[in-house]
């Protein structure tokens, strides 16, 4: 998606049109001839404004949710692969240090080479052939004492896969076109509505104008950034991998 240098152009831009429309508007359609229109233009404003208010907010705080889910569903992704390797400390010595080492290299090709395939809607399968040798080294183990331990280990990775799978379908969710399509002419038809106004006193008239640009291409942008929440300048961080590769460290390391 968008850096915050091209979101806030699109905004000064949205603010340019809006300012343009309402200097034509006042050279083709004087003022004191919109005003005996007022009386109509306001409430149908009013009722527009509403309406798309409540579907503005209602998009923002959906995406918002979905953006939080993407968060919390990387931080368990992570958290179940710490939860692997060290699960994996009751195996056999070789065993447990091959988990340890598909742990470390599974963190690493997730935070260096799928987290920046996605940041360019693209998908990477790195994580993904390392989870498979996880699974077959699991099946490797034979020792009746670990048992136990294999039967916590396979539902530990299988979780990690379902938050994989989980992480990989909120990577292709897309917003459909026909609500970009409300958004977008909603946006359009309110602003224009508010243009048509007729106000003797220029200066508030272009303030309110520009304030509810602001407002709604602000809140369009937030929309597009926080619809794909692995791209864009805001966008999920691979932070938790990071965590769990610096523990994983340690835990080697002891």
């Amino acid at each position: 998606m968008l850096s915050y240098v091209q979101s806030s152009s699109l905004v000064f831009l949205a603010l340019l049109v809006s300012v343009l429309l309402v200097l034509l508007l006042n050279r083709v359609w004087p003022i004191p001839h919109r005003k005996l229109i007022n009386d109509v233009t306001g409430w149908q404003l009013g009722i527009l404004g509403t309406t798309y208010g409540v579907i503005l907010g209602f998009m923002l705080y959906t995406v918002w949710i979905d953006f939080r889910s993407a968060e919390i569903n990387a931080t368990q992704e992570a958290s179940s692969l710490l939860t692997a390797t060290r699960v994996a400390s009751a195996l056999p010595a070789a065993e447990r240090d091959a988990f340890r080492a598909l742990g470390m290299k599974y963190a690493d090709a997730v935070i260096h080479q799928e987290w920046p395939a996605m940041q360019h809607q693209e998908e990477s399968r790195a994580g993904e052939l390392i989870e498979v040798d996880m699974w077959k080294l699991l099946g490797t183990v034979k020792d009746a004492d670990a048992a136990n331990s294999v039967d916590h280990l396979t539902r530990v990775l299988s979780e990690l896969s379902e938050r994989r799978s989980l992480r990989e379908e909120q990577l292709r969710v897309r917003l459909p076109i026909v609500l970009w399509i409300l958004l977008l002419a909603g946006g359009g038809a309110t602003v224009g509505s508010s243009c048509l106004l007729g106000n003797d006193n220029k200066w508030l008239h272009y303030c309110q104008v520009l304030a509810l640009t602001f407002v709604v291409a602000v809140t369009l942008s937030a929309i597009a950034d926080l619809a794909r929440p692995f791209e864009g300048s805001v966008s999920v961080s691979p932070i938790a991998f990071e965590r769990a590769q610096t523990i994983m460290q340690m835990d080697v390391a002891r």
